[in-house]
């Protein structure tokens, strides 16, 4: 018995060493093709991450890999009159990749962005060559609006419950971007930063609310399934119904802006000033 105990635990261990060296494979796989990408550019890379269901922990067997983040456009188109688009989008295969010029990230930012806060926010990096980072995230998040992201995701949950009432699209997909957009928007309303994977979400929620416990019960369900699987019609109406609750809740409530704005762009105008004088004197 002993032994067949440490052999299941051997056996375990190997998994984890095999899953893990996947996933650090695949990140500087990642890496290598961000490096790939702007060695044919003038641009200056600065900050890319997993954005999406792998970043919350709830990735489908086809889910796609979102790279997102930042760059600063070259010097030449920097200091030239024209203007230039302000992003890169590259889609190869299951390789979709997005970058914003810092102008346009740090105005998205100077608005309390809920999308972009999240890629700031990101535990998966796959690139990052912006100085004092770490000190520059955590100033920026202690400067943010929370009622932007509480308006944010209490919408995005609306949207998905509109899909589903409406459309041949009551996917496990849309289920899970709606849960995961009214415990956000909840945490939101009482000024608590959401976590981004899901089970450190579920961890922040009152361990009573049934939304909570219909998730965690349907989580693995979920990641074993396709981007398109559908829930089945018997259960479909008992989600929406807790869904549809939660929703009416959260709206209920009052959420006024926080008076932060000017400190916030005063912040994002310094280190704008400081990153362009380092790469462009």
């Amino acid at each position: 018995m002993d032994k067949l105990r440490v052999e299941n635990q051997i056996d375990r261990l190997q998994i984890i060493k095999f899953s893990f060296n996947r996933i650090l494979e695949r990140n500087m796989n990642i890496h290598h093709e961000i490096e790939k990408l702007f060695q044919q550019r003038q641009d200056i890379p600065l900050f890319y991450i997993e954005s999406g269901s792998r970043l919350w922990g709830m990735a489908s067997p086809d889910s796609d890999y979102d790279v997102r983040g930042f760059h600063l456009p070259s010097k030449d188109q920097y200091f030239d009159y024209k203007k230039y688009r302000d992003l890169i989008e590259i889609m190869d295969g299951n390789f979709d990749f997005v970058s914003y010029d810092l102008d346009k990230m740090f105005g998205l930012l100077a608005k309390s962005n809920p999308t972009v806060l999240e890629w700031v926010r990101a535990h998966i990096v796959y690139f990052n060559a912006f100085p004092e980072w770490q000190t520059f995230r955590d100033g920026l998040l202690e400067r943010i609006d929370y009622s932007a992201l509480y308006h944010h995701y209490l919408s995005l949950a609306k949207g998905g419950m509109k899909v589903m009432q409406t459309a041949e699209n009551f996917t496990y997909k849309k289920v899970f971007y709606s849960i995961r957009g009214l415990m956000s928007a909840e945490l939101a309303s009482q000024e608590v930063m959401p976590e981004l994977l899901i089970t450190d979400l579920f961890a922040q929620v009152d361990s009573n609310d049934p939304l909570r416990h219909w998730a965690e019960d349907y989580l693995e369900i979920k990641k074993q399934q396709k981007e398109k699987a559908q829930l089945p019609e018997a259960e479909q109406a008992a989600i929406l119904n807790l869904l549809e609750t939660k929703i009416e809740q959260l709206a209920a409530k009052e959420m006024q802006k926080a008076d932060r704005r000017e400190d916030l762009e005063r912040y994002l105008t310094e280190y704008s000033r400081h990153l362009k004088q380092y790469h462009y004197q």
